[in-house]
Protein backbone atom coordinates (compact mmCIF):
# COMPACT_ATOMS: atom_id res chain seq x y z
CA UNK A 1 0.00 0.00 0.00
CA UNK A 2 1.27 3.49 -0.89
CA UNK A 3 0.59 6.55 1.26
CA UNK A 4 1.49 9.91 -0.23
CA UNK A 5 2.57 12.17 2.61
CA UNK A 6 3.98 15.68 2.11
CA UNK A 7 4.65 15.04 -1.60
CA UNK A 8 6.52 11.84 -0.89
CA UNK A 9 5.32 8.27 -1.46
CA UNK A 10 5.79 5.67 1.28
CA UNK A 11 5.22 1.96 0.86
CA UNK A 12 3.61 0.68 4.05
CA UNK A 13 1.79 -2.44 5.22
CA UNK A 14 -1.98 -2.53 4.80
CA UNK A 15 -3.94 -0.96 7.67
CA UNK A 16 -1.00 1.20 8.74
CA UNK A 17 -2.10 4.35 10.55
CA UNK A 18 -0.85 7.78 9.53
CA UNK A 19 0.27 8.25 13.12
CA UNK A 20 2.57 5.24 12.81
CA UNK A 21 4.00 6.59 9.56
CA UNK A 22 4.56 10.06 11.00
CA UNK A 23 6.23 8.64 14.09
CA UNK A 24 8.63 6.61 11.95
CA UNK A 25 9.46 9.36 9.47
CA UNK A 26 9.32 12.45 11.71
CA UNK A 27 10.28 11.29 15.23
CA UNK A 28 10.98 14.83 16.43
CA UNK A 29 7.91 16.56 15.00
CA UNK A 30 5.10 14.05 14.66
CA UNK A 31 3.36 14.99 17.93
CA UNK A 32 2.26 18.36 16.54
CA UNK A 33 -0.15 16.59 14.16
CA UNK A 34 -3.67 16.08 15.49
CA UNK A 35 -5.75 14.45 12.76
CA UNK A 36 -5.48 13.44 9.12
CA UNK A 37 -7.49 14.57 6.12
CA UNK A 38 -8.01 11.73 3.66
CA UNK A 39 -8.06 11.99 -0.10
CA UNK A 40 -11.86 12.27 -0.20
CA UNK A 41 -11.80 15.17 2.28
CA UNK A 42 -13.01 13.26 5.32
CA UNK A 43 -11.14 13.50 8.63
CA UNK A 44 -9.70 10.42 10.27
CA UNK A 45 -8.04 9.62 13.59
CA UNK A 46 -4.27 9.48 13.34
CA UNK A 47 -4.45 6.09 15.07
CA UNK A 48 -7.04 4.56 12.70
CA UNK A 49 -5.78 2.09 10.07
CA UNK A 50 -5.82 3.22 6.44
CA UNK A 51 -7.44 0.67 4.14
CA UNK A 52 -5.99 1.58 0.74
CA UNK A 53 -3.39 3.67 -1.07
CA UNK A 54 -4.09 7.40 -1.14
CA UNK A 55 -2.79 10.88 -0.38
CA UNK A 56 -3.09 11.85 3.29
CA UNK A 57 -2.70 15.29 4.85
CA UNK A 58 -1.89 15.51 8.58
CA UNK A 59 -3.25 18.65 10.25
CA UNK A 60 -1.98 20.74 13.16
CA UNK A 61 -3.76 23.13 15.53
CA UNK A 62 -3.12 25.92 13.01
CA UNK A 63 -5.55 24.27 10.58
CA UNK A 64 -9.25 24.94 11.36
CA UNK A 65 -10.08 21.23 11.10
CA UNK A 66 -7.17 20.31 13.36
CA UNK A 67 -8.29 22.90 15.87
CA UNK A 68 -11.83 21.54 15.77
CA UNK A 69 -10.63 18.04 16.64
CA UNK A 70 -8.51 19.46 19.49
CA UNK A 71 -11.55 21.25 20.91
CA UNK A 72 -13.76 18.19 20.46
CA UNK A 73 -11.35 15.95 22.35
CA UNK A 74 -11.28 18.59 25.09
CA UNK A 75 -15.07 18.38 25.37
CA UNK A 76 -14.81 14.60 25.89
CA UNK A 77 -12.13 15.09 28.52
CA UNK A 78 -14.46 17.52 30.29
CA UNK A 79 -17.30 15.00 30.17
CA UNK A 80 -14.99 12.36 31.65
CA UNK A 81 -14.05 14.71 34.49
CA UNK A 82 -17.70 15.58 35.15
CA UNK A 83 -18.67 11.90 35.39
CA UNK A 84 -15.82 11.33 37.84
CA UNK A 85 -16.92 14.19 40.09
CA UNK A 86 -20.69 14.16 39.48
CA UNK A 87 -21.57 10.58 38.45
CA UNK A 88 -25.29 11.34 38.55
CA UNK A 89 -24.95 13.91 35.73
CA UNK A 90 -26.46 12.76 32.42
CA UNK A 91 -24.56 13.35 29.18
CA UNK A 92 -26.19 15.17 26.27
CA UNK A 93 -23.95 16.58 23.50
CA UNK A 94 -20.45 18.06 23.44
CA UNK A 95 -19.36 19.64 20.15
CA UNK A 96 -16.47 21.84 19.14
CA UNK A 97 -17.41 25.40 18.25
CA UNK A 98 -15.53 28.22 16.55
CA UNK A 99 -13.86 29.49 19.71
CA UNK A 100 -13.69 26.38 21.87
CA UNK A 101 -16.17 23.74 22.94
CA UNK A 102 -19.10 23.01 25.20
CA UNK A 103 -20.88 20.04 26.69
CA UNK A 104 -24.48 19.87 27.87
CA UNK A 105 -25.23 17.99 31.09
CA UNK A 106 -28.48 17.18 32.85
CA UNK A 107 -27.87 17.99 36.51
CA UNK A 108 -30.21 18.63 39.41
CA UNK A 109 -28.26 21.78 40.32
CA UNK A 110 -26.38 23.89 37.74
CA UNK A 111 -22.60 23.93 38.02
CA UNK A 112 -21.10 26.90 39.81
CA UNK A 113 -17.77 28.56 39.01
CA UNK A 114 -16.35 26.64 42.00
CA UNK A 115 -17.55 23.42 40.34
CA UNK A 116 -15.88 24.44 37.08
CA UNK A 117 -12.58 24.91 38.91
CA UNK A 118 -12.89 21.38 40.32
CA UNK A 119 -13.72 19.99 36.87
CA UNK A 120 -10.70 21.77 35.39
CA UNK A 121 -8.43 20.23 38.01
CA UNK A 122 -9.82 16.76 37.30
CA UNK A 123 -9.31 17.30 33.57
CA UNK A 124 -5.67 18.15 34.19
CA UNK A 125 -5.27 15.03 36.33
CA UNK A 126 -6.77 12.85 33.59
CA UNK A 127 -4.66 14.51 30.87
CA UNK A 128 -1.49 13.54 32.74
CA UNK A 129 -2.42 9.88 32.27
CA UNK A 130 -1.91 10.23 28.48
CA UNK A 131 -4.96 8.04 27.81
CA UNK A 132 -5.30 6.93 24.18
CA UNK A 133 -8.88 6.82 22.85
CA UNK A 134 -10.13 3.56 21.41
CA UNK A 135 -12.78 3.66 18.70
CA UNK A 136 -15.26 0.84 18.17
CA UNK A 137 -18.71 0.35 16.68
CA UNK A 138 -21.84 -1.43 17.88
CA UNK A 139 -25.01 -2.65 16.15
CA UNK A 140 -27.99 -0.41 16.80
CA UNK A 141 -29.73 -2.66 19.36
CA UNK A 142 -26.50 -3.20 21.31
CA UNK A 143 -25.72 0.51 21.26
CA UNK A 144 -29.14 1.35 22.70
CA UNK A 145 -28.85 -1.38 25.33
CA UNK A 146 -25.40 -0.14 26.28
CA UNK A 147 -26.56 3.41 26.86
CA UNK A 148 -29.70 2.25 28.67
CA UNK A 149 -27.44 0.24 30.98
CA UNK A 150 -25.37 3.32 31.68
CA UNK A 151 -28.56 5.33 32.34
CA UNK A 152 -27.83 7.87 29.61
CA UNK A 153 -31.29 8.70 28.18
CA UNK A 154 -30.06 11.52 25.93
CA UNK A 155 -27.61 9.20 24.22
CA UNK A 156 -30.40 6.67 23.68
CA UNK A 157 -32.53 9.38 22.07
CA UNK A 158 -29.63 10.44 19.84
CA UNK A 159 -29.14 6.88 18.63
CA UNK A 160 -32.84 6.38 17.99
CA UNK A 161 -32.95 9.60 15.94
CA UNK A 162 -30.14 8.44 13.62
CA UNK A 163 -30.89 6.65 10.33
CA UNK A 164 -31.19 2.86 10.56
CA UNK A 165 -28.01 2.35 8.51
CA UNK A 166 -25.89 4.84 10.46
CA UNK A 167 -22.55 3.53 11.73
CA UNK A 168 -22.70 3.87 15.52
CA UNK A 169 -19.20 4.54 16.79
CA UNK A 170 -18.01 4.95 20.35
CA UNK A 171 -14.79 6.34 21.80
CA UNK A 172 -13.45 4.78 24.97
CA UNK A 173 -11.03 6.89 27.05
CA UNK A 174 -9.99 4.93 30.11
CA UNK A 175 -13.11 4.46 32.24
CA UNK A 176 -15.16 6.85 30.10
CA UNK A 177 -17.02 5.96 26.90
CA UNK A 178 -19.15 8.22 24.72
CA UNK A 179 -21.20 7.90 21.57
CA UNK A 180 -19.23 9.87 18.99
CA UNK A 181 -18.55 10.03 15.26
CA UNK A 182 -15.03 11.33 15.93
CA UNK A 183 -12.29 11.85 15.07
CA UNK A 184 -10.17 12.44 18.17
CA UNK A 185 -6.60 13.13 19.22
CA UNK A 186 -4.20 10.20 19.57
CA UNK A 187 -3.99 10.91 23.31
CA UNK A 188 -5.47 13.26 25.89
CA UNK A 189 -1.92 14.29 26.89
CA UNK A 190 -1.89 17.55 24.82
CA UNK A 191 -5.05 18.77 26.59
CA UNK A 192 -3.38 20.55 29.48
CA UNK A 193 -3.92 24.24 28.69
CA UNK A 194 -7.68 24.34 29.29
CA UNK A 195 -10.01 26.90 30.82
CA UNK A 196 -13.70 26.39 31.54
CA UNK A 197 -15.11 29.85 31.10
CA UNK A 198 -18.85 29.73 31.65
CA UNK A 199 -21.81 27.64 32.77
CA UNK A 200 -25.22 28.54 31.34
CA UNK A 201 -28.62 27.00 30.72
CA UNK A 202 -29.59 25.44 27.39
CA UNK A 203 -32.76 23.61 26.43
CA UNK A 204 -32.36 20.13 24.99
CA UNK A 205 -32.58 20.46 21.19
CA UNK A 206 -33.05 24.22 21.73
CA UNK A 207 -36.73 23.62 22.50
CA UNK A 208 -38.20 25.40 25.53
CA UNK A 209 -40.66 22.53 25.92
CA UNK A 210 -37.71 20.27 26.81
CA UNK A 211 -35.64 20.10 29.98
CA UNK A 212 -33.15 22.85 30.71
CA UNK A 213 -29.60 21.47 30.68
CA UNK A 214 -26.38 22.85 32.12
CA UNK A 215 -24.03 23.92 29.30
CA UNK A 216 -20.36 24.33 30.18
CA UNK A 217 -18.16 26.29 27.77
CA UNK A 218 -14.40 25.91 27.56
CA UNK A 219 -11.35 26.80 25.52
CA UNK A 220 -8.14 24.81 24.99
CA UNK A 221 -4.72 25.36 23.43
CA UNK A 222 -1.63 23.23 22.88
CA UNK A 223 0.48 25.63 24.98
CA UNK A 224 -0.19 27.41 28.27
CA UNK A 225 1.21 30.64 26.81
CA UNK A 226 -1.43 30.54 24.06
CA UNK A 227 -4.19 30.10 26.60
CA UNK A 228 -2.83 32.98 28.68
CA UNK A 229 -2.75 35.27 25.63
CA UNK A 230 -6.34 34.33 24.75
CA UNK A 231 -7.61 34.98 28.28
CA UNK A 232 -5.77 38.31 28.38
CA UNK A 233 -7.44 39.24 25.09
CA UNK A 234 -10.86 38.39 26.54
CA UNK A 235 -10.15 40.46 29.64
CA UNK A 236 -9.05 43.44 27.57
CA UNK A 237 -12.18 43.18 25.41
CA UNK A 238 -14.28 43.13 28.57
CA UNK A 239 -12.55 46.25 29.87
CA UNK A 240 -13.16 48.04 26.56
CA UNK A 241 -16.86 47.16 26.73
CA UNK A 242 -17.09 48.49 30.29
CA UNK A 243 -15.44 51.74 29.25
CA UNK A 244 -17.92 52.14 26.40
CA UNK A 245 -20.86 51.55 28.72
CA UNK A 246 -19.45 54.11 31.15
CA UNK A 247 -19.43 56.89 28.57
Amino acid sequence: MILNLFDKAYEVAENTSVGDLLKAQMPDDWKKYLVVRLEDGTLCDLFSPIAHSQTVTPLTFDDPDGRKVFFHSASHLMAMAVKHLFPEAKLAIGPAIADGFYYDFDTEVPFTMEDLAKIEKEMQRCAKKSIRPRRYTLPRAEAIAYMLGRQEPYKVELIEDLPEDEVLSFYEMGDFTDLCAGPHLMSVAPLKAIKLVQSTGAYWHGDSNNRMLCRVYGIAFPKASELESYLNMLEEAKRRDHRKLGR
